[in-house]
């Protein structure tokens, strides 16, 4: 028999289970009610009450930390039960009023739009529900300098084949816009034109294509950077000529047969299937002459190497797509997809090495359009590289260029630009 000792504690363990059952059945609702309670208590916060004409008191500045063309303040906010945010303001040099608000939940807010570094006067106040506003404290804080001047030092615009580029660093990645105004003279007639630019990652590159100036005419320039608070600052006033080349002429170009070697580099295969090498550089494009692309079976990367005849010193390049093939059924055809060559490296061959100077790699990434048509326009039109796209210049002279072929196997035209030694 069970002494009365475990009698006693079944009977205290017996209650005590059947008590919490009681209670975990019950949880759910007693969760619900709680919860519908603290809902209501917090909704209270915003029933506007007509009869509170009392505002809240300011709130107190404890500290701050600088940040590029503002700052994050840290601050006691007041003691109110109907507070609804805490505000920062100031004007700028526009003399429009920026504003900032955080929720009563918080205790920091972040201030930018600042356009220079240093001190700047900031005004806070509270406000609460029904509308009472506390008294306007100013206070001061110090910004580090703001990304419009920073992203402004590292602007260049350089002159470039028929084009100019624009490149900066915007290491911040805030949202800023880059305006170019520029002019020239044209067959006596002032050109005046804008570019703007929307900055929003570490290291942007941008061309102005199709300024066809002559060799000797100058074209003036002015860069400016603006962001969303209207700060907007100069950082670049001046003139200079644009580079000039010519389409090299093909007639004496030569492609080594296949299997040629130079500098350990074998030539591709110089026919497969419906292609022949020659195509790629016989100044037809598919678009004129129906099949005439080169095609090859070969792994990447394969190479075409071309012997330009003469040396030249090199600048650009304009490659030429196939068009038919699996996906000729659409406007779009094979442009910018399937098995055509859309990433390469070139190489130029250095005599006095004996070797191949690497000068660059170029993707031919999809561009954005309209409508599916203009994938064929773009394609007709060609895809233009340029050897030295951070710096544009000619290359060395050189007799032989490489093409090597990085993805893809078709390619319908080959054509390159610079000026002939």
């Amino acid at each position: 028999m069970k002494s009365m000792l475990y009698i006693k504690i079944d009977s205290t363990m017996n209650e005590f289970m059947h008590n919490m059952r009681n209670v975990l059945s019950k949880l759910p609702v007693i969760l619900f009610v709680l919860f519908f309670q603290i809902a209501c208590e917090e909704a209270k916060r915003f029933e506007i009450n007509i009869n509170d004409n009392t505002p809240p008191d300011v709130p107190l500045l404890l500290d701050y930390k600088s940040l590029p063309g503002g700052a994050r303040i840290y601050y006691r906010p007041p003691v109110d039960e109907d507070l609804l945010f805490v505000e920062a303001s100031y004007t700028n040099t526009s003399g429009e009023l920026i504003r900032f608000t955080s929720s009563y939940l918080t205790d920091s807010l972040d201030i930018y739009g600042f356009g220079a570094e240093g001190e700047h006067k900031i005004n806070l106040r509270a406000a609460d529900r029904s509308g009472n506003y506390s008294e306007t404290i100013t206070e001061t804080i110090v910004a580090l300098e703001p990304p419009v001047v920073s992203v402004s030092k590292t602007i260049q615009i350089l002159p470039s084949f028929g084009s100019m580029l624009v490149k900066w660093n915007n290491l911040s990645q805030t949202p800023l816009y880059i305006q170019v105004d520029f002019d020239f003279e044209k067959d006596g007639n002032s050109q005046v034109f804008t570019r703007i630019f929307s900055s929003f990652q570490l290291r942007e590159t941008h061309f102005i294509n199709d300024l066809h100036l002559d060799e000797n005419e100058t074209i003036n320039v002015k860069v400016s950077v603006k962001d969303k608070y209207n700060n907007n600052v100069n950082s670049i006033d001046t003139s200079f000529v644009l580079l000039t080349d010519v389409e090299l002429n093909k007639e004496n170009w030569l492609l080594p047969t296949y299997g040629y070697t130079m500098g350990g580099v074998v030539q591709a295969n110089g026919s497969e299937l419906n292609g022949k090498m020659e195509a790629c550089i016989d100044g037809f494009t598919e678009e004129t002459h129906y099949m005439n692309f080169y095609q090859t079976t070969a792994s990447n990367p394969w190479n075409i190497i071309i012997d330009l005849g003469q040396d030249c010193e090199l600048s650009r390049i304009v490659t030429h797509q196939r068009y038919t093939g699996e996906q000729s059924g659409s406007p779009q055809g094979n442009y910018f997809r399937g098995d055509n060559v859309l990433a390469y490296n070139m190489y130029i061959w250095d005599d006095a090495n004996q070797s191949w100077e690497f000068v660059t790699r170029h993707d031919i990434n999809p561009p954005v359009v309209k409508q599916e048509t203009d994938y064929k326009l773009l394609g007709e039109a060609g895809d233009a590289a340029f050897l030295y796209k951070e710096e544009p210049r000619f290359s060395k002279p050189t007799r032989y260029f490489r093409f090597e072929a990085i993805r893809g196997k078709y390619i319908s035209e080959i054509t390159l630009y610079g000026r002939p030694n």
